[in-house]
């Protein structure tokens, strides 16, 4: 009997999918920081073969999510506010980047989107962070495609989980800053102003972490920081 491969999932693929269902239980704290993750007992939860295991632990540990150490195996790594905010830093040099490009590509149409985009945003009350988070990763992904640069897409699509997971950890996040910085975003985007527009934008996501930093830090234990 032939199987129809199109069901069959391939390799590739279901180490993309065993990755992020890890990953989410990590940013959840479902996996507890350094708890053990033998591939044997992962293989059996999540029904796949310890190879494939064995590729995903190897994928987080490149993304400090994990750590692998020899004789003892793999384990969940400490989070620490020296991480959270060197990932901000990548990602406002990377979408700064992109809003540079941007300006030579959107088109009038794609910035009505943003300004609609900005209008719901205004409505948003504080605390409403997920509501808040749906319209401000559209807002982010039309600049970001428009930038026409694959590589810093993808880049991107590697850390919005971990920039996500963090913003919608906050319970009373306020929003109106980041819709000031939003509107400045627009300007220099209709502007075509490369430069104008990767300035607004660096500062925006830096101004971003700075606030959720200091709010971390009034939430989780001492003994995670290092330092800022």
């Amino acid at each position: 009997m032939t199987k129809d491969k199109n069901k069959i999932p391939t390799f590739p693929a279901e180490v993309a999918r065993i990755s992020k269902l890890l990953r989410k239980e990590i940013y959840a704290g479902l996996r507890q920081t350094n708890e053990h993750l033998t591939e044997e007992r992962l293989a059996e939860t999540y029904t796949v073969s310890r190879t494939i295991i064995r590729q995903v632990l190897n994928q987080l540990s490149t993304d400090g999510l994990v750590v692998i150490e020899p004789y003892k195996g793999a384990s969940v790594a400490v989070v620490t506010i020296d991480q959270i905010f060197e990932t901000f830093t990548v990602v406002a040099m990377l979408e700064g980047y992109a809003a540079k490009l941007a300006t030579e590509n959107i088109t009038d149409d794609d910035i009505k989107r943003l300004n609609m985009l900005l209008e719901k945003q205004k409505k948003i009350r504080k605390g409403e962070t997920q509501n808040w988070q749906s319209l401000n990763f559209e807002f982010h992904r039309i600049i970001n495609q428009n930038s026409g640069n694959e590589q810093i897409i993808k880049l991107l699509r590697q850390k919005t989980q971990f920039t996500n997971y963090w913003f919608l950890s906050m319970p009373r996040a306020d929003f109106k800053i980041a819709i000031k910085a939003h509107e400045k975003i627009i300007a220099a985007l209709r502007e075509r102003n490369g430069n104008k527009a990767r300035k607004y934008m660096e500062n925006h996501i830096m101004a971003r972490v700075k606030y959720l930093v200091e709010d971390i830090k009034k939430r989780i234990p001492v003994g995670m920081f290092r330092t800022v």
